[in-house]
């Protein structure tokens, strides 16, 4: 091929996949990601956090449904993508709705291990 009509069809292309990116997000499908996306957020934050604060992780509400879900989840075996996208939509909404009551429990007991040690 010419390098001219090269180029074209690769802007095509280009073309083709934002216009079905754009239009994906004009349908249900961009709510849905972004609760797909902070769910797993959250569950690499958890893994993370009873790693390295096994007993900040521990603290508030919501964090046993919050550490149940990331205590499921086998890194090696799926990836946090897949392990949010297996959960029920009931869960998914729980684990949500948990999240965030779970990282304020975490934070104020952070904050306050912070304060007593200065």
């Amino acid at each position: 091929m010419m390098p001219e009509i090269v180029a074209q069809h690769s802007g095509q292309a280009e073309r083709n996949r934002a216009l079905a990116a754009v239009a994906e997000l004009a349908g249900p499908g961009l709510v849905e990601r972004m609760r797909l996306d902070a769910a797993e957020r959250v569950l690499v934050m958890a893994r993370r956090l009873l790693a390295l604060a096994p007993r900040e992780a521990a603290q508030g509400p919501g964090a046993s449904l919050v550490l149940r879900i990331a205590r499921s989840w086998d890194p090696h075996v799926t990836t946090a993508a897949e392990h949010v996208e297996s959960l029920s939509p009931a869960e998914l909404d729980a684990f949500l709705a948990a999240a965030s009551r779970w990282a304020t429990g975490v934070r104020d007991a952070s904050c306050g291990s912070a304060r007593r040690a200065a």
